[in-house]
């Protein structure tokens, strides 16, 4: 770099400083695609998803460096870019270029053997063409601040959510070299891409700030809306399966192949689902599942002893409750609901509720719910709504 380099960066703890907390407030890191990784919430196949579309924009990185090098006058920090491209490339192993790490990932962990023929989205080609088309146009200040601050200096903690959420998924961590390996490396990388933007202010860093922080703005926003476009993709893709059997408008299973058309209720013929008992809280019930080949009905039994109750829960299915024997008393929010065999009732989402049987004899109900539907979407499992979900079957479900 050349002589006036130092003068800025005597100032670069400072000015980073700045950047990170704005870097840090963006509205990027409440992302639903990261807040389900986080919260495991994700299946291998999801990620297997995310990560081969995210290949696309991996294996053309390497024009994002190039466009900001055209960008430099300084032939110092072409040499720097050049070096980072070096080791993008895999120095003097090309076969170890981070495309090709990523190559092997993907076949490895998710069987995806041809990464390159994948159908790769619109709004996947569209954010790359953004990023690259936002380096050709921008001066040297915006660009790299773009590039740095605004790209490389987020991928550590953006691959971290990908890689954790994986390695919480039973994926051996010496199989994730790729995200890995930028957890470790990309600072060295962002901070060179930094300093170029950082001596490009020429020392008046003040006449940048806005600039600057438009550039990383404007990065993290078309990564945060591209990573939303990802997961509502994989929020109805699920659905989607169901959405086309009904719109097939012509029956589509093998009766004789596609599993049981009927169920004994009475005597229980199904799989135990969840069962709790809380002597202390008054609750003691058990759930049985019919395992009847229904797409989006999911029938259920619920049993509850004399003088006890079900736990107070709420989920994204509507249920139907019809009351085969006993009387009880249905609580839904602020409302309650008596009941004796013979009647129905009707549990809309998402509102609490639960149930006391206030009868002389067990109160058993069938509840006619579309979990088969509902269980399509992300944080509808089984799991997510019970107070004990250490007491699933272990058939269960989603």
């Amino acid at each position: 770099m050349n002589t006036s380099t130092s003068s800025v960066l005597s100032m670069e703890n400072r000015i980073g400083a700045r950047f990170e907390d704005f870097v840090q407030q963006h509205r990027i890191w409440q992302n639903p695609l990261l807040k389900a990784c986080e919260n495991n919430q994700l299946t291998i196949s999801e990620f297997g998803f995310v990560i081969a579309q995210h290949f696309y924009y991996s294996r053309g990185f390497t024009r994002l460096l190039s466009a900001l090098m055209m960008q430099c006058e300084n032939d110092l920090h072409r040499v720097a870019l050049s070096h980072n491209l070096w080791e993008e490339a895999g120095e003097e192993e090309q076969q170890e270029c981070h495309s090709n790490l990523l190559r092997n990932m993907l076949g490895n962990v998710f069987g995806v053997t041809a990464p390159d023929e994948t159908r790769f989205r619109d709004y996947t080609v569209q954010y790359f063409n953004d990023c690259l088309n936002y380096l050709k146009h921008s001066d040297i200040v915006r660009a790299a601040a773009f590039l740095g601050w605004g790209t490389e200096g987020v991928v550590p903690k953006i691959y971290s959510y990908l890689f954790n959420g994986l390695v919480n998924q039973g994926v051996a961590e010496s199989d994730l070299l790729y995200l890995s390996l930028h957890m470790e490396c990309d600072d060295e990388h962002s901070e060179v891409i930094e300093k170029i933007a950082l001596d490009a202010c020429d020392g008046d860093t003040e006449q940048h700030w806005l600039a600057i922080e438009e550039a990383i703005d404007t990065s993290l926003s078309l990564r945060d809306a591209y990573f939303t476009k990802l997961y509502e993709e994989l929020k109805m893709a699920k659905a989607k399966s169901l959405i086309d059997l009904v719109t097939s408008d012509k029956p589509y299973a093998d009766l004789d192949a596609s599993g049981a058309l009927h169920a004994n209720v009475l005597e229980k013929q199904g799989i135990t689902l969840y069962q709790r008992e809380d002597e202390a809280g008054g609750v003691n019930f058990e759930v049985t599942r019919f395992k009847v080949a229904s797409e989006v009905i999911d029938p259920r039994l619920l049993e509850i002893p004399v003088g006890k109750r079900n736990e107070k829960h709420n989920h994204a299915h509507e249920s139907v409750f019809y009351i085969l024997s006993g009387q009880g008393r249905v609580h839904i929010d602020e409302k309650a609901i008596d009941v004796v065999a013979g009647e129905l009732a009707y549990v809309p989402r998402w509102y609490d509720h639960y149930t006391v049987n206030t009868g002389s004899e067990p109160l058993r109900i069938l509840a006619l719910t579309d979990y088969g539907f509902t269980r399509c979407f992300p944080k509808n499992s089984e799991s997510s709504y019970r107070n004990k979900p250490e007491n699933l079957g272990h058939q269960v479900i989603g």
